[in-house]
């Protein structure tokens, strides 16, 4: 993607997620707009350069939040490789099972971190949380990715985001 492109992520992502996804919340429960994007970088550019902008999404979402630094860094790199292989290897952007595909990979880093909190604070209700919680935020966040996936397609902003080089590679 270009480096003009980052920036605006970088720089939005947080407050988008904050102001315009809170009123859209079902029952408390709203998608996770930097993984979506984490996702849909993936897709786009590639494995390498996913995880690079998978783990400085997490850092700046560390940064914003009482968690651990690094952490959401490591596990939103770890997404952003696997949308990179399964971009180059197996789907398509404009195909429905990207829901399935980014839920997936939603549910995993939600369950890492999950079994994380157990480990280190011991008294989290893990099944309770994953059927209250991780799963319906895994749908959702597949929904909302699959969505703008589509958005970018079908407008024309596919060319406007990615790099020439990239373009020569599809």
């Amino acid at each position: 993607m270009k480096p003009r492109v980052y920036v605006l992520i970088f720089l939005f992502i947080i407050p988008f997620q904050a102001s315009l996804l809170a009123p859209a919340s079902l029952a408390g429960i709203t998608p996770d707009l930097a993984l979506a994007v984490v996702y849909i970088i993936g897709l786009i550019t590639g494995p390498r350069e996913a995880v690079f902008a998978g783990i400085a999404v997490g850092l700046l979402q560390d940064l914003n939040s009482a968690n651990f630094l690094g952490f959401t860094a490591l596990t939103r790199g770890l997404v952003g490789l696997a949308a990179g292989l399964l971009g180059r290897r197996v789907l398509d952007i404009g195909s429905l099972s990207n829901i399935i595909a980014l839920a997936v990979l939603s549910l995993g880093e939600g369950i890492v971190i999950a079994l994380f909190m157990q480990i280190v604070y011991e008294d989290v209700p893990f099944f309770r949380l994953l059927f209250s919680r991780l799963l319906l935020q895994a749908i959702y966040t597949g929904l909302l990715g699959t969505f703008l996936l589509r958005l970018i397609s079908r407008r024309g902003f596919l060319e406007m985001l990615t790099r020439r080089s990239l373009r020569k590679e599809s």
